[in-house]
């Protein structure tokens, strides 16, 4: 899902975004951060049994997925 807006996502759409890509997931954390010089989300989420932690652009798409340690 990318969202084509002016404006940043709201977490709603953030959280809307990874349940998208990762149904079922369940968010823990959503911060607004920098990311190679970018505003940026960095969403940490469990999905399958897994750790994972998100990079969303303010554009809505998901820019990195990483196993959170």
């Amino acid at each position: 899902m990318v969202i084509g807006s002016a404006k940043a996502l709201s977490r709603d759409e953030v959280r809307a975004i990874i349940l998208e890509a990762y149904p079922g997931a369940e968010i823990t954390e959503i911060e607004r951060e920098r990311y190679k010089g970018k505003r940026i989300y960095e969403v940490d989420f469990r999905h399958g049994g897994e750790a994972l932690e998100a990079i969303i652009s303010l554009e809505g798409e998901i820019v990195h997925i990483e196993i959170d340690d």
